[in-house]
């Protein structure tokens, strides 16, 4: 099945945390990891250096890539339309990361909490402890 490695995963793994790093690791070399756009912008715009901004820009083209859909951005639409009704309001960067998710059949790495106000969505336990989640 296909994974979604969500930007605070991405930002552990970079920092070397054993537990991420090595969950992410098998996953890259099973080949079931997959980048999304909003994803990718916001590793870019977290670099430090336009060193770090060449080099993750490089390493992320060796990932494979969902493309966004109309389709996609409708239901991101949906998703933090329900959300709001029921008091809920979140990113509309992981609502879109959930809705390419859904349309493409995938699993979503992450370790922001709010991930978890999405009805259905298939999330993938990193073996951090959910206290530390965002």
């Amino acid at each position: 099945m296909k994974k979604i490695v969500d930007t605070s995963v991405w930002i552990e793994y970079f920092k070397n945390q054993d537990v991420v790093a090595a969950a992410v690791d098998k996953d890259l070399l099973e080949g079931s990891i997959y980048m999304v756009g909003p994803v990718i912008s916001e590793l870019l715009q977290g670099a430090n250096t336009e060193k770090d901004f060449r080099s993750l820009k490089s390493s992320i083209g060796g990932v494979p890539f969902i493309e966004t859909n109309l389709s996609d951005w409708k239901l991101a639409g949906e998703i933090s339309f329900k959300l709001r009704k029921r008091g809920i309001t979140i990113p509309i960067t992981d609502c879109l990361i959930a809705a390419i998710a859904f349309n493409h059949d995938a699993m979503v790495m992450t370790l922001d909490r709010h991930f978890r106000h999405i009805p259905d969505l298939k999330l993938i336990d990193t073996g951090v402890e959910s206290d530390k989640l965002r």
